[in-house]
């Protein structure tokens, strides 16, 4: 390793620039290539990759999603104004909706459910019969007859329809479910926008919903995130222009910045990875890295070249001075999203592995192929500018202030101790709201939009009168027959009991097992009488029997069902109809929020333990749960408050072991990881007090913040030793590390900044949130990484500084000390 002060003439800054022609092809040859690759990456969604894959609630849901209805689903909501829907005109809106819904590309044909579906249906008994008969199918009513006949019908059968028509008769709902291939959620979207724009009228307002409508949002403002993601990038431009534009080859960090995008993109689609529009906000975030890891390159030649006045030499002797704390701080950066990775979620294992690679491009193109770069181009000339120039005043209260805060870390008194003391008591604050932060999502609808976005909108106005959410439990048991079967009365009164239990507790709005179709159809069977609206009665069988009424009487009430039913529709009960070993009770719920799904979950886990593990009639019987829409998010929280502190521990030991090896000394590492902890739990005091929760749209963001501005620190530090090894005292070697990677560290952070403000005016409340955090995370880290580091360094002169005093400066040290 190159000593401290980066004068070691065999460094690898020479070695480097000996061989910098092959060496610099190579680097464009690889980057024509990843350029290549990059230029067919693709930008798309899959919804089932936002969860993590090994979770039993995702297996549940991979494993019976194609029978019992995947979680992308479709509710769209047609309301009028004056009356009710049960006029000619309206009728003939739900019927063709319906059939425009059917055509929708991707649909499911037989998860297309409204009033005029084929499979939305009543049964009657006639002398001799059950007759099956579809609301409105095939058409609808053609006249007065027949419209009160289908009124009175709907108000009879009103709780199988309360799904599909409102309590007040002024709604009706068309839902359907999407096929979980490619779904192109584009095209999807445009058609469900030419539905709502050519059936909405001065007395017909169209509410739509559901997870395809939440990923085509995406799409309808990715226009609008592009152009914010271009003026992102011109204000970074900008901004690198005032800060190094005084040398004429202040753009060159933006070459090294765009080589690494290109190597980070290029990997993406080398993996068959997609980028979902929602998070490019995340790309964005990588390229701003590597642009700051060049700036901080930049400004070091600088430095370099006026005292060497050489240009060769310069670029070596930055590359030996800036490789150990630009390696250090790389790594510190890949920590920070690489752990990610580690959750079993497939999109957070896709940012994971691509977003290390991108990082890690810069170690290649800012600390080998940018001094190339530069080592081919003139000597940087200084060039005065109007916003800069000499003639401005040199006392300006900005000066003033700079000179300040230059000063404060290596000035003892009140101001340092302060500011000392308001560090250690921003970790004990963070450490508090660390503790209470919260995991999932806390509100209905969806906090990647605003509260006052349409879908967010179109959703609460769903709610009042329907379920939004869905989940599932899959009884597994043994085939009819038997008595323990899904068609046995004592398994038809279990799962009638967990309903109604669910529903009383308060988080679910309605439960439909197989045993609300029995209870009507065993009425039915005896002739419509009311006492017979109940699961039918097992007794005990007798030598002569093969199986118990009950049972059979079940069985046959299946068959009659079974017998006027769509293709198909079983399936939505049974899996494997017309086999009995897994059957399905479904859940309507108001939302999917964090602490809703865990109280669910418990209050099934107690019902198992009190009603069905004592039961002997119940001992082959197994419940698994929860399934649906509604257990993959559950899957993602158990996941994710996991996954959260994993990555924190990793990123941490990593910046320990990886700072303590590079300074030579625990303390170093101790002191690091101080420093990253206070700066980084200001997320936590920053996410509590906006209400954020950890999702699978936050993690990533929040774990790039870890690793983000412990850089600003480690290159300040870095060349604090550098300058004390130089034969600076430690007072001094702090001030000009101040004045001079000081300034560059806020370079870099002006230009992050600059480029991350515009994402606060996306459309999209989750860029907002996350850009406002960033800005946040990043001014503590520089606060904590310029100035508290600094004012420690000098207030306890830790011994991984205080080695490299040369033996003058100390003895002068000692002098002035005993002097006072």
């Amino acid at each position: 390793m190159n000593e401290p002060g980066g004068r070691n003439e065999l460094g690898i800054g020479r070695a480097i620039l000996q061989f910098r022609i092959p060496i610099g092809l190579l680097l464009i040859a690889v980057t024509i290539f990843m350029a290549y690759w990059a230029a067919r990456v693709r930008i798309a969604t899959r919804f089932e990759n936002f969860f993590p894959s090994n979770h039993p609630n995702t297996l549940l849901y991979r494993q019976f999603h194609i029978h019992y209805g995947g979680a992308q689903t479709l509710a769209l909501m047609l309301r009028v104004k004056q009356g009710d829907i049960f006029n000619y005109a309206t009728l003939q809106k739900i019927q063709d909706i319906t059939r425009a819904v059917n055509i929708l590309p991707g649909v499911d044909h037989n998860e297309v459910f409204s009033l005029a579906s084929y499979r939305v249906a009543f049964a009657k008994a006639m002398p001799g019969a059950i007759i099956t008969t579809c609301y409105m199918y095939p058409r609808i009513p053609q006249n007065q007859q027949q419209l009160d006949e289908l009124k009175h019908n709907v108000l009879v059968h009103r709780e199988p329809v309360a799904g599909l028509i409102t309590y007040d008769n002024k709604g009706a709902l068309i839902t359907a479910s999407f096929n979980e291939g490619a779904l192109d959620y584009k095209g999807l979207f445009d058609k469900i926008e030419e539905i709502i724009h050519k059936y909405t009228d001065q007395n017909t307002e169209i509410y739509v919903s559901g997870q395809p409508v939440i990923s085509g949002w995406g799409y309808y403002y990715l226009p609008r995130i592009t152009a914010i993601f271009i003026t992102s990038l011109s204000l970074m431009l900008i901004i690198l222009y005032l800060s190094l534009g005084h040398r004429s080859s202040w753009w060159a960090p933006i070459i090294t910045g765009s080589f690494s995008a290109l190597w980070g993109l290029g990997f993406v689609s080398l993996m068959g990875y997609n980028f979902d529009p929602v998070m490019l906000v995340i790309p964005f975030i990588l390229t701003a890295r590597d642009l700051s890891h060049g700036i901080q390159w930049q400004g070091r030649y600088y430095d370099e070249l006026d005292r060497l006045d050489d240009k060769i030499l310069a670029c070596a002797t930055t590359t030996d001075v800036m490789l150990p704390p630009g390696l250090l701080s790389i790594l510190a950066d890949i920590a920070g999203i690489i752990f990610i990775s580690l959750g079993g979620i497939p999109v957070l294992k896709e940012i994971g592995l691509g977003g290390a690679v991108w990082l890690a491009s810069s170690l290649t193109m800012v600390f080998v192929f940018q001094p190339i770069f530069m080592s081919f181009l003139p000597r940087p000339r200084i060039r005065e500018r109007w916003l800069l120039s000499s003639k401005q005043p040199r006392a300006t209260p900005l000066r003033w202030l700079t000179n300040w805060l230059i000063r404060l870390p290596v000035t003892p008194g009140a101001a340092r101790t302060t500011l000392l003391a308001a560090g250690a008591a921003f970790i004990v604050w963070g450490a508090i709201s660390g503790q209470r932060a919260h995991v999932g999502y806390e509100t209905p609808g969806t906090p990647l939009y605003r509260p006052d976005a349409k879908v967010n909108r179109d959703t609460a106005e769903i709610g009042k009168f329907f379920p939004t959410d869905e989940g599932w439990v899959v009884l597994s048991t043994p085939d009819y027959p038997d008595p323990q079967s899904g068609l046995g009365p004592e398994v038809l009164r279990m799962s009638d009991d967990l309903g109604a239990y669910l529903v009383s507790r308060g988080d679910v709005l309605a439960a439909v097992p197989f045993a609300a179709v029995v209870k009507p159809l065993n009425s039915m069977f005896h002739n419509g009488y009311p006492k017979f609206i109940a699961i039918p009665t097992g007794f005990q069988q007798s030598r002569y029997q093969k199986m118990s009424v009950g049972v059979e009487l079940g069985g046959n009430l299946w068959f009659l069902f079974l017998g006027g039913t769509a293709p198909g529709e079983m399936e939505r009960f049974f899996a494997h109809s017309p086999h009995m070993t897994s059957s399905c009770i479904r859940l309507l719920l108001p939302d999917h929020t964090y602490s809703r799904l865990n109280r669910l979950r418990d209050d099934i886990r107690a019902f198992v333990a009190e009603r069905i593990e004592p039961d002997p009639k119940l001992s082959q019987v197994q419940l698994h749960y929860l399934g649906g829409e509604a257990g993959l998010f559950l899957a993602a929280n158990d996941v994710l408050k996991q996954l959260d502190f994993i990555n924190i521990t990793f990123v941490l030991l990593v910046i320990y072991i990886c700072c303590a090896f590079t300074f030579r000394s625990l303390t170093a590492g101790a002191l690091f990881i101080v420093s990253c902890v206070m700066a980084n739990f200001g997320a936590f005091v920053y996410m509590n007090a906006r209400g954020i929760g950890l999702t699978i749209d936050t993690i990533p963001v929040i774990s790039l913040g870890i690793g983000l501005g412990v850089d600003y620190g480690i290159y300040t530090v870095a060349r604090i030793r550098d300058e004390v090894a130089g034969g600076a005292s430690i007072e001094d070697s702090i001030t000009t590390a101040l004045h001079t990677t000081g300034a560059a560290v806020f370079c870099t952070f002006a230009v992050m900044v600059g480029g991350i403000l515009p994402w606060a005016f996306s459309p999209l409340l989750f860029h907002n949130e996350m850009s406002v955090l960033l800005i946040f995370l990043m001014g503590t880290n520089m606060i904590a990484g310029v100035l508290i580091l600094p004012a420690y360094i000098a207030w306890r002169k830790p011994a991984f500084i205080t080695r490299y005093v040369q033996p003058k400066v100390q003895a002068a040290q000692v002098v002035t000390a005993a002097g006072d």
